[in-house]
């Protein structure tokens, strides 16, 4: 699944259908400007990150709200 961090590192999951399909549409997000990292690291902007292992965790997607599972990011 999509993964994107905000500019202060704070983690927001996609579906496939509300991944913003660029960088730049990412960045162009309000959501996603939400000021500098912990501990004044600066801009901690990451674009289609590495996402946790499922393991029973309930993540959805933050436009839609639809759960997100291994079968959803096949």
């Amino acid at each position: 699944m999509p993964r994107i961090y905000s500019t202060a590192s704070n983690p927001y999951d996609f579906c496939k259908a509300h991944m913003p399909p660029t960088e730049e549409a990412a960045r162009a997000m309000p959501l996603l400007n939400d000021g500098d990292g912990p501990d004044g690291r600066g801009d901690c902007f990451g674009y289609d990150a590495e996402h946790p292992e499922y393991d029973g965790e309930a993540y959805t997607c933050t436009t839609c709200g639809k759960p997100l599972t291994d079968a959803t990011d096949a």
